[in-house]
């Protein structure tokens, strides 16, 4: 403790004191608010009055600031005089604040000893300050006579207002309830302050009574645990600090995006309300939890999904593209008188194809179930259709197999149902494929049972039994997984991705289906799927004729405007519809396809969708925006090989009534054209399936390309494929030294890619892999350097050789 002189009650002879000396004492005291409770902390740490106050320093704080504010007051309103110490009690600002804290400490059991010692060291922290600082004698003197003036007269109010006593009869037990409500709050404060999701007590005015230390730290890093509770950091607007109305919130935000000391979060808002005994409203609890992470990490995986979905999309369309102009020209030979040795070559072409065209099928229906792009059609249908379609397509392949045979098992009297006919038939097709496949002797029974029938509703078991080697137990459930088969002798024998199971058991699902296996090793196998549909409205002979009326349509040629921007696949789709009787428009962009439209009546308008200016979306939302009302109704369908990226959604937002995913069997042209148009052609367009050549980069020039074309097409034809293409190639050459010079490489990789399909379609596969290099640097994200310009420039000189190289390829083989 500080020694002070015996005289100091008496009046010392020190010099006025000027406003701004007082001034000076007070920003001194408010400057040094931290060392006042370190100091005093040191003191008191060991005395036992510090079990009855809170242990955070912020406690502290408000007492040292409380203090401080009483000697400004007191500077203020009596400045440097003396005080008269026997008078004036409960008047002058020094004895009001010892009554306050007396009174105030009294009540919470504290008692006089305990707070005079207490207060006896806040006197000593203060006079140790002022004399450590080194002021000047004068000055020094003055704070000394100052703040011990003010210390002497807070005790005469703390020891009045104790000599007064509580008069109250219970004085005891206040003493008690007051100490463990001091006790309660201390231990719920140091809860609040210890919890580390953001917290807020919202009043009914939306003000911030109080905010624990993790919500603190969303608006400063210098706060310290009760900063809040005592300090003056709170009653702001809750409102203006992050822009929500208290009284707007429900009880739970998902997601609110907040601005804090380290910049911007996403957090998710929970509230609950205050309420008194009474359910008055008292106010809100508002805490938030961080979900920046977890926000990005789910838009990372969306952007990834994306990606994928981007990526598939246009693998689907490179992959496809080729598939369906391929197929097209298998298509087109087999409607011509071929010898025996050339159509045995388009049948070998063809079964190979059909594998290959098999596997990315599936690879790409996987990946369009895993993207929620597959969609069940509702249409009804006779049960006993999708058996008998399983089984004729299936009776070829089990006719190569002499000691295998195909039974039908299912009940004579079956409903008409309603459903998606398409997808129960993928199902079946894939399991008795594979029975057919894994069984060499013995038989394939493709069974169908009605479990049970109810008003409207009808439970139907499907079943494939076969007598094949059979599935070891342990991979009964492994066979359902992507990319498993029952055995790795099984790829290497037959091949397949692996996929067939998992893309049913999918398909089963989204049905609300079941589909399970049971099998035993050499005994066979046995596929049930059990699956629930509705009972069609028409039933027996009506829904006979109904499928019968929606089969024979009125056979009409039709006027069709074609947009399609690749020559090849325009010239082979044009003579497809042309031979089955129907007239053709060309148009190679949206905006010409617009154009053609004024003053035609046409009464389809068949699409691509990858078009070089409009997209077949833009353009199906242009023709039904048009100020022509008969075109503005024209019906559009889609043809693209861009298979799983194509939203039915969008489809149908952009007016497109009809959708055909290259490569198709021509068949499935003559059903779009009936289900859109409402008429049969002429001359049915064939069923014959999609067909895929060797891969291209067997070679630099493949000659079959053009003399198929030739054979299928007959000369006339070709020769004006060739001539296209030729012109084309000093078209592109151009385009692409322009797009380099211009630095448009999305540009770039459309112009490559136009010219790697065109390449290939008339046997150039050495140009054809080199405009798809190109296409790819192009593409890729970053590659701006003279490496790709370098790599345009020998496309460019490629496409000018290229000129007569197919010059000479069609002389040699026109003759």
């Amino acid at each position: 403790m500080i020694s002070e002189p015996q005289g100091q009650f008496a009046s010392p002879a020190a010099e006025e004191a000027t406003a701004a000396d007082l001034a000076a004492l007070t920003r001194f005291l408010q400057a040094n608010e931290t060392r006042l409770i370190e100091m005093h902390i040191a003191y008191s740490i060991t005395r036992s009055y510090n079990a009855h106050v809170s242990t955070l320093p912020e406690a502290w704080r408000a007492s040292v600031q409380g203090l401080n504010g009483a000697i400004a007051l007191m500077l203020d309103t009596r400045g440097a005089a003396e005080a008269d110490y026997d008078s004036d009690i409960g008047e002058d600002p020094s004895t009001v604040y010892g009554i306050e804290v007396a009174r105030r400490h009294g009540l919470r059991g504290v008692p006089l000893a305990m707070f005079l010692s207490n207060f006896k060291g806040y006197r000593d922290s203060y006079l140790r300050l002022i004399q450590m600082t080194g002021f000047p004698a004068a000055t020094e003197a003055l704070y000394l006579r100052l703040v011990r003036g003010f210390f002497d007269r807070a005790e005469i109010g703390i020891c009045t207002q104790w000599a007064r006593g509580v008069v109250d009869a219970d004085h005891d037990r206040l003493l008690a309830e007051n100490q463990r409500v001091v006790t309660e709050k201390n231990k719920y404060l140091t809860i609040f302050e210890s919890i580390q999701t953001p917290v807020f007590l919202i009043d009914a005015e939306g003000g911030i009574e109080n905010m624990n230390h993790a919500a603190a730290l969303l608006l400063s890093r210098d706060v310290v645990p009760g900063s809040v509770y005592y300090g003056s950091a709170a009653r702001r607007s809750f409102q203006g600090l992050f822009g929500l109305d208290p009284r707007g919130i429900g009880p739970l935000l998902p997601e609110h995006e907040i601005e804090t000391i380290d910049g911007r979060r996403w957090v998710s808002v929970s509230t609950q309300e205050m309420l008194d005994v009474s359910r008055k409203f008292l106010g809100t609890v508002i805490s938030f939890t961080d979900v920046t992470d977890a926000r990005r990490a789910r838009e990372e995986a969306e952007a990834l999904a994306r990606a994928k979905t981007d990526f598939l999309a246009t693998m689907s369309h490179e992959i496809r593209t080729p598939i369906h102009s391929i197929g097209g020209i298998v298509e087109l030979l087999r409607q011509d008188a071929l010898p025996p040795r050339a159509a045995g070559y388009v049948e070998a072409i063809d079964r190979s194809a059909r594998v290959l065209s098999s596997i990315v099928s599936e690879i790409l229906d996987y990946s369009r179930i895993e993207a929620g792009g597959m969609m069940l059609e509702r249409v009804d249908f006779p049960l006993a259709e999708v058996t008998a379609e399983v089984a004729r397509v299936i009776e070829p392949l089990v006719a190569r197999k002499p000691g295998l045979l195909l039974h039908v098992d299912c009940p004579a009297d079956l409903p008409c149902v309603s459903g998606d006919p398409a997808k129960l038939r993928q199902i079946l097709l894939n399991l008795a494929g594979n029975a057919v496949k894994f069984t060499e002797t013995g038989a394939v029974v493709i069974g169908l049972d009605l479990i049970s029938r109810s008003p409207g509703r009808v439970l139907v078991r499907f079943s494939v039994r076969d007598t094949g080697p059979g599935i070891a137990p342990e991979r009964l459930e492994q066979i359902f997984r992507p990319f498993t088969q029952s055995d790795s002798s099984i790829e290497r024998k037959h091949g397949g991705t692996g996929l067939g199971l998992a893309i049913s058991r999918r398909l089963a699902e989204m049905m609300g289906a079941e589909l399970t296996v049971e099998s035993h090793p050499g005994e066979g196998s046995c596929f049930r799927l059990v699956v629930p549909l509705d009972l069609a409205v028409r039933q027996g002979a009506d829904c006979a004729r109904a499928r019968a009326k929606a089969k024979a349509l009125p056979a009409k040629p039709l006027r069709l405007l074609l947009v399609e921007d690749d020559a090849v696949n325009r010239l082979v789709t044009e003579t497809l519809l042309r031979q089955a009787g129907h007239q053709v428009r060309l148009a190679e962009t949206g905006e010409a396809a617009l154009q053609a439209l004024a003053g035609q009546g046409f009464d389809l308008v068949l699409t691509d969708l990858n078009l070089p200016d409009l997209s077949g979306f833009d353009l199906g939302r242009a023709i039904r925006a048009h100020g022509d009302p008969a075109i503005a109704r024209l019906p559009i369908a889609a043809l693209s090989a861009h298979g799983p990226a194509v939203d039915a959604a969008a489809l149908a937002a952009a007016g497109i009534g009809g959708f055909l995913a290259k490569p198709f069997p021509f068949a499935r042209l003559e059903d779009l054209l009936r289900r859109v148009t409402g008429f049969a052609s002429p001359r049915p367009i064939g069923s014959g399936g999609p067909a895929r050549a060797e891969a291209p980069g067997q070679g630099i020039v493949d000659l079959t390309v053009l003399r198929g074309h030739a054979e299928a097409l007959g000369p006339a034809p070709t020769g004006r494929i060739v001539a296209t293409f030729k012109a084309s190639l000093v078209h592109t050459g151009a385009a692409l030294e322009a797009a380099v010079e211009a630095e448009r490489w999305n540009e770039v990789a459309m112009i490559a890619h136009r010219l790697k399909s065109s390449a290939r379609h008339v046997g150039l596969l050495a140009l054809a892999e080199e405009a798809e290099r190109a296409e790819m640097l192009a593409s890729a994200s970053g590659r701006r350097s003279a490496d790709l310009a370098g790599q345009v420039a020998d496309l460019v000189l490629s496409c000018r050789s290229a000129v007569g190289l197919v010059e000479a390829i069609w002389a040699e083989i026109a003759g």
